[in-house]
């Protein structure tokens, strides 16, 4: 007999070893699966013992079509009741195209009436279609012009083994995924030798119950064997099928007795929960152990037998992850080499460049796919002669990192080109900020392209002079070695341009675009604010905890205007942000206003803003609401009219907290309107944004009177990228 086993990207190989151990035979290995042939024995083995396939098919037709037509034909042309009874009942499903079959329903329907044609012409009656529970699950894979026509044996995924039903787990990794990981892992033999497992990061657990399934010798798919498909099929071999499942009840009651120590922790309690609720659905709630703690921590248990460390990190997909994850991974490397002298260790990831974080050379990777993602597991001994100096450090730490450990880049042409650029530039912004008491300005703005970071200077009132340096992400077409030396080279010029500044206080962070809520999601946890003067005004910062510090440089000429427009009056500040403009507006004698915007995080931070330049808060407001629906709603019904309003929106915004989407460009003309529905006579909105390709609908906005003030607006310091944001004044 003739079958295929599908299984994930990457695991064929692997699925290729585990079914010759069944007895497959004539094996050829896919991209996506087994072609094997074999007994009906070998077949219910792979269904019960395959710890990689998906599904398991029984291949009953493979032809050439001539036509749509034929393929109907020749699915009629096939011994079907040797498969199901005519009052049975039957489900199809259809993958590929060819023929002109482009659609999978469709597919599926020529199928499904040729199975039906067979039993109309033989029984003068027809099985019932059931895509829930049928007898007979087919499915057709057609390419070209050559059909493959399957019974499934499984009808379901062979990954979903039973422990996790009824789980939400986010992302989860798959069991088949972790029992190959823990394959390559060499995880079978060392548990042959009694060897522990650990999962620092265990998260939802699927490391563990793999791996004391296998060190059990429990087939993982016993406990689903009642539902399997084949249960159903005409053909079933009943007595062989339970004379396995009986061999594999006493392996299981053998292996037990044999498990050795499985151990995993996390930080994180909710994945613990689905832990223990896995474990203990997969009935290892005796044999595996599990606590909450932090790689930080180190070790809470006793002594334990050398044995493997396997996880599977986090990969810093999310904006201002990636820089916490590098530290993660260097925390990670250095908790194994200090507890875990003399085991073996694998970490799975999906950004193999955090393997350099560890400080330990990988004796082997092997190449996976997680979903879409293409992964590696790197594999470690765990010695000292493979010990290694981490990767640089990165976030606030990078700067002073290279500093102590690449000195030589002081010496370099491009840290060189790169300081006298910024002394240049300092020249002159100097004076310029001393004249005009500005304490906070940019003083380099990726003026040499190929050393794409800003840098901004703050002068505090408590805390001294601090730098915040933006690495600009670099296009993925260009080559991550020298986008890696520009960028060591670009902060190795900091500490030669100020060296009247602590290193310490020299912060580096990754801009990329924003989208959704990234721009408020936290980098670090400092809680660390320093005050710095602006227009009159006190205005927190914060250099670490965020992407953002809390004050827009570029906006400083624009919070000026708002403020001098609005003193005497009332002001709304939609998108408000920390609330910056509505600070300097009430200390330049606003006589009201109202500041929205969704966040609380930045409505906290506005609130001390206030707080910190005595603003009467029952003058003041602040409000947290979707402003994109607030705005909707009081355009309709208002509550109140305003002298002076100042809307700076997010370019682009889809947060949970929003009832839609915002794409500024497609949406400012209803924003606009919106807002000036809110305007006093004779009142004015100052509308701005940081869009670059942005450009202002004028057509739409007929009967206002325009003025593009964005040059007016431009300060000194911003004005060598004069892009980075436009600026209109606009009135009835």
């Amino acid at each position: 007999m003739k079958f295929f086993a599908t299984t994930p990207g990457g695991l064929s190989e692997l699925l290729k070893e585990e079914l010759s151990s069944f007895g497959a035979e004539e094996i050829r290995v896919q991209p996506r699966g087994v072609e094997f042939s074999g007994s009906l024995e070998v077949a219910y083995r792979s269904c019960l013992w395959s710890r990689l396939a998906n599904r398991i098919f029984l291949t009953v037709l493979e032809v050439e079509l001539s036509n749509q037509e034929d393929l109907t034909r020749q699915v009629a042309s096939l011994g079907w009741q040797k498969h199901l009874d005519a009052d049975g009942s039957f489900a199809v499903s259809f993958s590929g195209k060819g023929m002109g079959i482009d659609h999978s329903h469709y597919g599926a329907l020529k199928i499904k009436d040729g199975i039906v044609d067979y039993f109309r012409e033989k029984t003068n009656s027809r099985p019932s279609i059931d895509t829930a529970e049928p007898d007979l699950r087919v499915h057709g894979h057609l390419n070209r012009n050559k059909l493959t026509l399957s019974i499934d044996l499984v009808g379901y995924s062979l990954h979903q083994r039973g422990y996790r039903e009824g789980q939400q787990v986010t992302a989860p990794l798959k069991e088949n995924l972790a029992a190959a990981l823990l394959m390559r892992a060499g995880w079978p033999e060392i548990a042959k030798q009694d060897g522990c497992l650990y999962d620092p990061m265990c998260g939802s657990g699927t490391f563990l119950v793999e791996a004391a399934m296998m060190a059990s010798d429990l087939a993982p798919g016993l406990q689903k064997s009642e539902i399997m498909q084949l249960n159903y099929w005409k053909m079933h071999d009943r007595e062989l099928w339970q004379k396995l499942i009986d061999e594999a009840e006493q392996r299981e009651s053998a292996g037990l007795r044999n498990l050795p120590d499985i151990y995993g922790s996390d930080s994180s309690h909710k994945s613990l929960d689905i832990a223990y609720e896995a474990i203990a659905n997969a009935g290892y709630d005796d044999s595996i152990e599990v606590k909450q703690m932090t790689v930080e921590q180190g070790r809470r248990w006793g002594d334990w037998q050398p044995g493997l460390v396997i996880s599977n990190p986090p990969y810093g997909e999310r904006l201002g992850e990636l820089e916490e994850v590098k530290l993660l991974y260097s925390d990670f490397g250095n908790y194994i080499k200090t507890e875990f002298d003399g085991w073996q260790s694998a970490i799975f990831t999906c950004n193999p460049e955090l393997g350099m974080y560890l400080g330990i050379k990988a004796k082997r990777s092997h190449n996976f796919f997680n979903g879409a993602l293409e992964c590696k597991l790197l594999r470690f001994d765990v010695s000292a002669e493979f010990h290694r100096e981490p990767a640089v450090k990165t976030g606030a730490n990078l700067i002073e990192e290279i500093h102590k450990i690449k000195p030589e880049l002081q010496q370099s042409e491009g840290t060189r080109m790169v300081s006298n650029r910024i002394k240049k530039n300092l020249k002159q912004l100097r004076k310029w900020a001393k004249n005009n008491e500005v304490f906070a300005y940019r003083v380099y703005d990726a003026d040499i392209p190929e050393y794409a970071l800003s840098v901004d200077y703050y002068q505090t009132e408590d805390a001294g002079e601090w730098l915040v340096v933006n690495e600009y992400a670099p296009p993925k077409t260009v080559d991550r070695g020298k986008s890696k030396r520009r960028l060591h080279e670009g902060l190795a010029a900091m500490p030669l341009s100020f060296p009247e500044i602590a290193i310490d206080q020299m912060i580096f962070k990754v801009r990329q675009r924003q989208s959704g809520s990234s721009q408020y999601e936290k980098l670090d946890d400092s809680k660390a604010f320093y005050s710095v003067m602006e227009n009159g005004s006190k205005i927190r910062v914060n250099f670490t905890d965020y992407l953002d510090t809390g004050l827009f440089l570029d906006h400083r000429d624009v919070r000026a205007l708002v403020a001098q427009k609005a003193k005497g009056k009332s002001l709304l500040n939609l998108f408000c942000y920390t609330a910056t403009a509505s600070v300097e507006a009430a200390v330049w004698g606003a006589k009201s206003s109202l500041s929205v915007d969704m966040s609380k995080t930045y409505l906290y931070w506005a609130e001390h803003n206030m707080m910190h330049n005595k603003i009467d808060s029952r003058k003041h407001l602040l409000k947290q609401a979707d402003v994109i629906a607030w705005l909707d709603q009081q355009s309709k019904q208002p509550e109140q009219t305003y002298d002076v309003i100042f809307m700076d929106p997010p370019s682009f915004s889809t947060s949970k907290r929003m009832e839609g989407t915002l794409d500024i460009q497609r949406d400012h003309t209803d924003l606009i309107k919106q807002a000036m529905s809110l305007l006093k006579s004779g009142g004015e909105l100052i509308f701005s944004n940081n869009l670059r390709k942005f450009k202002l609908d004028i057509g739409s906005l007929e009967g206002y009177k325009i003025e593009n003030i964005t040059q007016k607006t431009m300060p000194k310091d911003f004005q060598r990228n004069s892009k980075i944001h436009q600026a209109w004044l606009i009135t009835k």
